[in-house]
């Protein structure tokens, strides 16, 4: 049976896009995204939002964030958590896995159908990270992925 795993992590602020968090594979392991949650911490106004889930082939640079089991007799997880990046993960070219549109006053939660999950391969730095593509300033996505390995 598989291990599920949470990351919550809010962006940089600062103009986008931006990464809020991301989950790095190993070569040993290969993360599965079976959940998403996504809003906005900064006060609310009329504004949109464009958040994606997109497979990344280098983590970039983050601040490292344990992923948390569901499950507190898990062991550890194997894969990587990374928040709040300030130098943002290589995404692969127009390849946007979930493409959200939102007003800023607004959440959003995803939940795959079982077998639908989606996939990070099993290399090293490659993963699946939650952005924020719009460039204001002033918004902060704060979000939640959990994974399973």
């Amino acid at each position: 049976m598989s291990k599920c795993y949470s990351i919550v992590g809010p962006q940089t602020a600062g103009s986008g896009p931006n990464t809020a968090n991301g989950v790095t594979a190993t070569s040993a392991i290969r993360p599965m995204v079976n959940e998403l949650e996504i809003g906005v911490s900064t006060t609310p106004a009329d504004q949109t939002l464009q958040a994606t889930l997109s497979r990344f082939t280098t983590a970039g640079t983050s601040t490292a964030f344990t992923p948390l089991p569901l499950d507190p007799a898990d062991v550890a997880s194997v894969s990587i958590g990374g928040i709040t990046h300030t130098v943002e993960p290589t995404y692969t070219a127009n390849q946007d896995l979930l493409n959200i549109y939102l007003n800023q006053r607004a959440t959003f939660r995803w939940v795959a159908q079982d077998g639908r999950e989606i996939v990070a391969p099993a290399t090293a730095a490659n993963g699946l990270g939650l952005r924020n593509k719009t460039s204001s300033a002033s918004m902060t996505l704060q979000g939640t992925l959990i994974f399973r390995e």
